[in-house]
């Protein structure tokens, strides 16, 4: 009874978790504080020391970054999976159990003097032995786990910064928008009284009016785009899709040096800074540890035990013994196979992963280098045709050229205005691509400039 009752005593109990709607609800709801502490998530940012977020702050694209880590509904579902790995480190390494039996003779026949029995107490040591690589096995599958999460925290904050790039320069484009619209419904308010007098052709203030719709239909496009980016940030960020967003208006960036363009700065010691390396790394040594525990195995399942007997004669007998399993057919080269390829896949996915990474940073860096050449093309041309709008509005006034004309040329020169805040939020996230490719937060020491 006293064996039964610490047996007992040490089992685990169950508890009750329903998966109900209010539970869902609360796991799910934001943190209602005024300030939010955001700390060091894995190795994301070991560089930034912990950051103090205000209610109602306007956020960096680097802040919203770091609160994308943290406020991410999906990264704290991944996280769970970091107690799953703990929970099979301790299971790699639990003894085994040792093993009771008892039986018992009741004399039918014959002049038995009493009855007999036999206690034993075996100790299965196979587990013994392969205990540890089993171990560090699951020690460094912990790690991989702990490196994979950090990967994703990686990524959602790569998509965070690219998407609050993407919506500053956005807003940008919508406030530049806003702007000519406004000059277009004064020139259009002007033109109509001046239509109106007689002294205005319908064909100037039709021009103006087409001008004016054109603009809008950019800028309604403009907006629906930025609300559709704004819904996205929000998921990561773990807000309501009503919650407000606020950013910094402008965000200072400059274009990169010359070494940024090259990707050698990128490319060394890349396979030491991403996670998503390191990760398979650990769990290449892992699986390789799993082959050692398999070959391991291959020791015969072995059970020493003393045991204490009595026979019907009052003969009371004191042993030990052993019992082994003969392995004929099955000597664990299944579980041995297994590992050797799952540890030959592994090394291939590693080798696939740091070519993807090297393609990735080399199509990245020459996609940089040609948006370089295009904005400095960009930005000649909205010079050139901001100079010749001014000398077609003097020549306007002065009845020397058509107002067709004028507000075609007024059109491409907001155009192209456009295009260069495109190609400037494009800068930036392909900077922030860069950045999440190569594994590095900060640029270079060596790069002029960073984004």
């Amino acid at each position: 009874m006293g064996l039964l009752w610490l047996t007992l005593a040490g089992c685990a109990h169950y508890r009750a978790r329903p998966l109900t709607p209010e539970a869902v609800n609360a796991a799910l709801a934001v943190r209602p504080a005024t300030t939010l502490w955001v700390r060091r998530a894995h190795l994301l940012l070991p560089s930034l020391p912990p950051l103090i977020v205000h209610k109602g702050q306007r956020l960096t694209p680097d802040l919203a970054a770091v609160v994308a880590v943290v406020g991410d509904p999906a990264l704290r579902a991944l996280r769970a999976q970091e107690a799953v790995a703990r929970a099979q480190v301790l299971t790699a390494g639990l003894l085994p159990n040792p093993v009771f039996s008892y039986g018992i003779g009741v004399p039918l026949s014959g002049a038995g003097l009493t009855r007999a029995f036999r206690a034993g107490l075996g100790l299965p040591i196979r587990s013994l032995v392969t205990r540890a690589p089993r171990l560090k096995g699951a020690r460094l599958n912990a790690q991989a786990v702990n490196l994979a999460i950090a990967w994703q925290e990686w990524q959602v904050a790569a998509r965070a910064k690219a998407l609050a790039y993407a919506l500053i320069m956005g807003h940008a484009e919508r406030r530049l928008l806003a702007r000519e619209i406004r000059a277009l419904r004064h020139s259009v308010a002007i033109l109509a009284d001046g239509e109106a007098a007689g002294y205005v052709t319908l064909g100037v203030a039709g021009a103006a009016r087409l001008a004016l719709r054109q603009t809008e239909v950019v800028s309604l496009k403009v907006r629906q785009h930025l609300a559709g980016l704004a819904l996205k940030l929000r998921a990561l960020l773990g807000v309501g899709a009503q919650a407000p967003l606020r950013l910094v208006r402008h965000e200072a960036h400059t274009g990169p040096g010359r070494d940024c363009l090259r990707s050698a700065p990128w490319l060394q010691g890349l396979a030491r800074r991403r996670l998503d390396l390191l990760a398979l790394r650990k769990g290449y040594a892992s699986e390789d540890a799993a082959l050692r525990a398999a070959i391991a195995g291959q020791f015969p399942a072995i059970t020493i035990g003393v045991d204490r007997a009595r026979d019907t004669s009052d003969i009371n007998t004191l042993g030990a013994g052993i019992a082994v399993a003969l392995p004929i057919f099955n000597h664990n080269q299944g579980a041995i196979a297994q590992a050797r390829a799952t540890r030959r896949a592994l090394f291939r996915a590693y080798a696939a992963h740091l070519f993807a990474a090297r393609a990735a940073i080399h199509r990245l860096i020459m996609r940089m280098r040609y948006l370089r050449r295009e904005m400095r093309s960009t930005q000649s041309a909205v010079r050139a045709l901001d100079h010749l709008e001014r000398l077609y509005h003097v020549a306007l006034a002065k009845h020397r050229i058509a107002a067709l004309t004028y507000y075609q040329l007024l059109e491409q020169l907001v155009k192209q205005r456009l295009v260069l805040l495109q190609d400037r939020a494009l800068r930036a996230q392909l900077a922030v691509a860069v950045e999440a490719a190569s594994g590095r937060f900060e640029w270079p020491k060596t790069c002029a400039g960073r984004l």
